[in-house]
């Protein structure tokens, strides 16, 4: 479905895209309006129907009365209020679902500008979740995807299931991102027309980059979580879709794709309002094609005589490696070995699996392979982490098969995913 939705919309875009440009109109303001109308259209023919979501102009505000700048287009829910004698309103950030910062182009001031008027969003969400008023919102939204998505790229737990672990500063500046990622808004800069190539694009963000590194709002929570420039995108891994795990310590937090931006842009909403009213599989089709991410910043967080912060690591790419990486691949299951498929069944069936077990270490001895070597490859499946002296299950719905060749797998079923790949494989095998 997302497919078809994304190529809808795109289909929208490009139809109505060249009226707007051709328009003699020449009054800036007027200009602004009619790509945020397009917008604003756009979105609302993405939004699921049933849930009682707006989409509003406006400014984003909290309890203490702190307002962003002018916002374009937010996607809202609850009630708002609306300002006099205009078709604009103050929307409390809690009830924000994502802010898109609508630019006729998005080249190297605009997409400052851009950047800088989202800014003013995540400036009060972060206050607003980081102070003692975020314990509300955290009792009325779960953060399980947080932790979820922090074990899948750690390797391990920070919740024991009653509560958090000991972590390090870096694993706990990474944990704290990540939850702020999760309860913000989705932040969108979305340039209808922008740069010619994916390898601009990306020098565009460096360049950004180094203006503002070592200032205040320039740690990876403050970048939008994507930024489209015609037919490209900059997007964030933040688990909200996209995850890659830690490399080295480093958080490869930041990517370009030249995919149908308008398909990036509904993961990232779809998956928000997934979490937030539980969707299922009817929102993503088969799901059975995934992004490749052209990494492009990494970070790492950092404490130097008291003063915390964060390295950033840039990753260079010219013309001719982005054309000859992919930018997309099919979707496997983990394959696994019957020793790694007997303790993820294990986990599955809710039984214990740790290190000080004589009969498990008995069982792995048999088969000439140590606790910490099956450790470290079911760890890499990203379906269970380390906790303590053991294992925990972190994957919402784990499933395991054996196929008709004889192989294992294993793999997150609750879209179906697993169960789709399997019928197509069985599918093939018969020609």
């Amino acid at each position: 479905m997302i497919h078809t939705v994304a190529d809808l919309l795109l289909g929208i875009i490009k139809n109505e895209l060249p009226k707007l440009d051709s328009a003699p109109v020449k009054h800036a303001p007027t200009i602004g309006d009619m790509y945020e109308g397009l917008s604003s259209e756009v979105l609302n023919h993405a939004l699921p129907d049933g849930l009682g979501l707006r989409i509003v102009s406006g400014f984003a505000c909290d309890d203490r009365g702190a307002l962003s700048g002018q916002l374009d287009c937010m996607i809202v829910r609850g009630d708002g209020e609306k300002l006099p004698y205009v078709n604009s309103y103050v929307w409390h950030v809690k009830d924000i679902i994502a802010v898109v910062e609508v630019k006729k182009t998005l080249h190297g001031a605009e997409l400052r500008d851009a950047i800088a008027q989202l800014n003013t969003v995540s400036a009060i969400e972060r206050f607003y979740y980081q102070s003692d008023m975020r314990q509300s919102e955290y009792d009325n939204r779960s953060v399980t995807p947080s932790i979820r998505t922090f074990a899948e790229m750690t390797g391990n737990i920070a919740w024991d299931g009653e509560k958090f672990v000991p972590l390090s500063h870096e694993e706990g500046a990474l944990l704290g991102a990540l939850l702020l990622e999760q309860l913000s808004s989705v932040r969108v800069a979305l340039g209808m027309h922008g740069f010619k190539s994916e390898r601009a694009f990306r020098a565009a963000m460096v360049s950004y980059l180094e203006e503002v590194v070592g200032k205040v709002g320039s740690g990876p929570t403050d970048f939008p979580q994507l930024i489209i420039s015609g037919s490209y995108s900059l997007a964030k891994a933040n688990g909200r879709p996209f995850m890659i795990p830690l490399i080295d310590g480093w958080w490869p937090f930041y990517f370009s794709t030249p995919e149908n931006p308008l398909r990036i842009l509904l993961e990232f909403i779809w998956t928000r309002l997934d979490e937030m009213y539980g969707f299922g599989s009817q929102l993503w089709g088969e799901d059975l094609e995934t992004e490749v991410a052209r990494t492009l910043l990494s970070v790492r967080a950092t404490c130097h005589e008291g003063r915390e912060g964060w390295e950033v690591r840039i990753h260079e790419a010219n013309n001719e490696d982005l054309a000859k990486a992919p930018t997309t691949e099919k979707w496997s299951p983990q394959f696994i070995n019957l020793e790694e498929f007997i303790l993820l069944d294990r986990l599955c069936r809710g039984k214990e699996v740790y290190s000080s077990d004589p009969e498990l270490l008995s069982f792995l001895a048999a088969h000439g392979v140590s606790f910490d070597e099956i450790t470290d490859r079911l760890v890499q499946t990203r379906l269970v982490a380390r906790s303590g002296e053991g294992l925990r299950l972190i994957a919402k719905e784990c499933h395991l098969a054996i196929l008709p060749t004889g192989e294992y797998v294993a793999a997150e079923n609750s879209t179906g995913r697993l169960t789709r790949w399997i019928q197509h494989r069985v599918n093939d095998s018969r020609y």
